[in-house]
């Protein structure tokens, strides 16, 4: 397909709306095909994917990394002392101010997705994500000199709003430029080195909480000052790194020639290479379509075990009777597991199209965790903690998982932006959950958080069976011209 194909000249009449901040490039209405690189050279199509990677995953998975360490630094900040300063769980008060806290950051940050999704497609991803990452960090230098619970929630409100731009519209904008069986693995690599990452800020809050200059800079606070200080240091590079959607004026860092290659790629994967913006009536349609709301839910179901892991993994290995340095190191190891296992079954979900059995193993894993941990006995500290290596690497990998087989499911730039803001939403909604389910008084065991989390990976296979059911026979009525998917007649579901 020539390259001048993609940019026709609007005709007067027309109702296609160019992208705002993009060159303008239009749909282009042909069948959808497997073969997408009919007519290239292999090795081109090769060195542009290797430049998309490279300007894209790295620079946003620096920024989820710090992101996720920022969101959950305040577990490591509470087992350096902070409860205890603070009095964040008075002993003899029914409040549990720590878990305040920690909910406070969620219903900022799912309200304010969506709206970060549209103004980020505005503004260009280039100049939106890194200022959200700068403004975050110096909520998070704030933290450092609060001096009760109040400050401490409201501040961690403040955090939700500016961290609800990133994995949406990390997700988004990944979405628009690989083709479907490419994302899963770029989508796990960026959240999966972010996760590796906050694992191994356990090591670094225990050097911080060595630290105590006078008498009110304790250890937990440089937790929060030299943490905010690294995340500001990384979003000043992503200025210059991180690029903008495929059909921005603002992309330059590939040619006319290969941005139309990558433009006729996404057309023959799914038909959506041409930007579409977002309206209430189009919102009003796609809240209607019930598989994202499964693939939202499930998501849901992933972060509860991902943010409880997160939240209380400290506090849970301390009741298992470690302490000290020992807590910290003990955090660590299971996060280094999840990665290796997140990236294989990202790979083999690309390389098959599949997508809901992959989902489906790892919540029976996570089951299987969540079991060996709360029902083993006390005394048995190996099984247990082999437990949360299993809850670690299933619950994490979901999470990429279950995101990129959202977006393999639909067509539509404008519904990309809807469903990452949903589905990530909910995932909002998961740390909620994690914090009114894992109660203080539950410990050592937390019986009812384990057997909530386990519950939920239970009623993800159940909706990874019906959502196949249904996608197995949608696919079939389409081939047979009884039903169009996602308005094309080529579409099909990837199961």
């Amino acid at each position: 397909m020539a390259a001048n194909a993609l940019y026709p000249t609007q005709t007067k009449g027309s109702d296609e709306k160019l992208d705002p901040t993009g060159s303008g490039f239009h749909d282009v209405d042909h069948t959808l095909t497997n073969e997408t690189n009919t007519g290239y050279d292999p090795a081109v199509i090769k060195r542009i994917r290797r430049k998309i990677d490279w300007r894209l995953v790295p620079p946003l998975s620096a920024l989820y990394a710090i992101s996720l360490i920022d969101r959950t630094n305040i577990s490591l900040a509470a087992q350096a002392g902070m409860i205890r300063e603070l009095r964040l769980q008075p002993p003899l008060a029914r409040e549990n101010y720590y878990g305040y806290a920690v909910i406070a950051f969620f219903p900022p940050y799912i309200a304010f997705e969506l709206f970060s999704n549209i103004g980020m497609r505005r503004v260009g991803a280039r100049w939106w994500l890194p200022t959200a990452c700068a403004l975050w960090s110096i909520v998070l230098i704030g933290m450092a000199f609060i001096h009760n619970w109040q400050g401490l929630t409201a501040l961690r409100a403040l955090l939700g709003v500016f961290e609800a731009a990133l994995f949406p519209g990390a997700t988004y904008l990944m979405s628009c430029w690989y083709l479907r069986r490419e994302l899963a693995q770029r989508l796990t690599a960026f959240y999966m080195v972010g996760v590796f990452f906050s694992g191994l800020s356990a090591l670094l809050a225990y050097g911080f909480a060595q630290a105590r200059t006078g008498p009110n800079l304790y250890g937990w606070r440089w937790i929060f000052f030299g943490e905010g200080l690294l995340s500001l240091a990384i979003a000043i590079p992503c200025y210059f790194l991180i690029v903008d959607f495929p059909s921005s004026r603002r992309c330059t860092f590939l040619t006319e020639e290969e941005k139309a290659i990558v433009a006729t790629r996404i057309q023959r994967d799914r038909a959506d290479a041409q930007f579409d913006g977002l309206s209430l009536a189009k919102v009003g349609k796609y809240a209607t379509d019930l598989k994202l709301w499964a693939f939202a839910l499930c998501f849901c179901f992933a972060t509860l075990g991902s943010y409880a892991l997160s939240y209380f993994a400290p506090l849970i290995i301390a009741t298992m009777g470690f302490e000290g340095r020992d807590v910290y190191l003990l955090v660590f190891p299971p996060y280094v597991a999840a990665l290796p296992w997140g990236l294989t079954l990202a790979f083999y979900s690309d390389k098959t199209g599949r997508r809901l059995p992959f989902i489906a193993i790892n919540s029976m894993i996570a089951a299987l965790g969540c079991a060996l941990f709360a029902f083993l006995p006390r005394g048995n500290t190996a099984g247990r903690y082999i437990g949360i290596f299993l809850c670690c690497a299933a619950v994490n990998s979901n999470v990429p998982l279950i995101s990129s087989a959202s977006q393999a499911s639909i067509r539509g730039q404008s519904k990309r932006s809807f469903t990452s803001a949903l589905v990530v939403g909910f995932g909002g909604l998961g740390g909620i959950l994690s914090a009114v389910v894992f109660r203080p008084r539950d410990a050592p065991r937390y019986v009812l958080g384990m057997s909530f989390v386990l519950a939920c990976q239970g009623a993800t296979i159940l909706i990874c069976l019906c959502l196949g059911l249904y996608f197995k026979r949608s696919n079939s009525l389409a081939s047979q011209g009884r039903k169009i998917i996602e308005n094309h007649p080529d579409f099909r579901y990837q199961i």
